[in-house]
Parts: C-alpha cells; sequence; structure tokens
C-alpha cells in the first residue's frame, strides 16, 4: 500500500498528459492509501494488548490523523511555493516528492513488525514442544 502510494504520488506530480495515465496514477494513489490504511489499523490492533490499549491505540491513530489534516497543509503550502522557482518539470513537485519519500521508507515497517511477530510466534512455539517433551517423560 505505502509503496503504491509513493509511485502514485510521484509520478502523478510529473505526469499531466495524457489524462488517462494521470488518472491511472491517481487511482494507484488511492488505492495504496485505502491498503495502507486498513494495514495500519490491523497492525495496531494485533500488536495491542486487551481491549483497552488497543482502544486507546486505535484513538491515537485516529487523533493524529486529525493532527495531521491540520498541519500538512501548512508545511505543503511552503513546499509547493518554494519549489514552484524549480524548473519544469519539477516545479511545485516537491510536497508530493517528499510524502512519496516518506512513503517509500516507511513501507519496510509493516515487513519488520511481520517479521518480528513471526519470530515471537515460533519462540511460543518451540517453549510449547520443550514443555509437552518435558511432561511426556
Amino acid at each position: 500500500g505505502a509503496i503504491a502510494v509513493a509511485v502514485g504520488l510521484g509520478s502523478c506530480s510529473l505526469v499531466h498528459a495524457p489524462l488517462p495515465l494521470h488518472t491511472g496514477l491517481y487511482l494507484l494513489n488511492r488505492a495504496g492509501s485505502g491498503v495502507a490504511d486498513t494495514a495500519t489499523a490491523t497492525l495496531v490492533a494485533r500488536s495491542s494488548r486487551g481491549k483497552e490499549q488497543r482502544s486507546r491505540n486505535l484513538g491515537l491513530i485516529q487523533s493524529s490523523r486529525a493532527a495531521a489534516r491540520i498541519a500538512t497543509p501548512l508545511v505543503s503550502g511552503e513546499l509547493f511555493r518554494r519549489s514552484c522557482a524549480a524548473p519544469k518539470p519539477w516545479s511545485g513537485t516537491l510536497p508530493y516528492h517528499l510524502c512519496a519519500a516518506c512513503m517509500l521508507a516507511a513501507a519496510s515497517i509493516p515487513l519488520l513488525l511481520r517479521r518480528s511477530e513471526r519470530e515471537a510466534e515460533e519462540a511460543t512455539e518451540a517453549q510449547l514442544r520443550e514443555g509437552t517433551a518435558a511432561a511426556a517423560r
């Protein structure tokens, strides 16, 4: 999801014609955003211990998204203003490319979380096997 957002945002800011290509890149961005949002909520819910912690963590996600909707237009507007002096096709693309770079950097986080989750599951299974073998003796 994060990689689709990065490709969609980074490319959409550079490709304006033909319109079907631009529309396709925009749709790639939106589809990636939907996948990333769902995956984020799922990862947070799975990694939270207990109902109260899960509720608090999911609430924090919503709060941070709301705060981002307040702050990012200000930052993006300034980045856009500064990048308008750049030569074409880079004129005005800085906020898009910065966001795409952040999404690429964040794309590995779910993979790292899944790997640590898998290692914890394997350790638990090994402990259960050892306990079962010891009880059988």
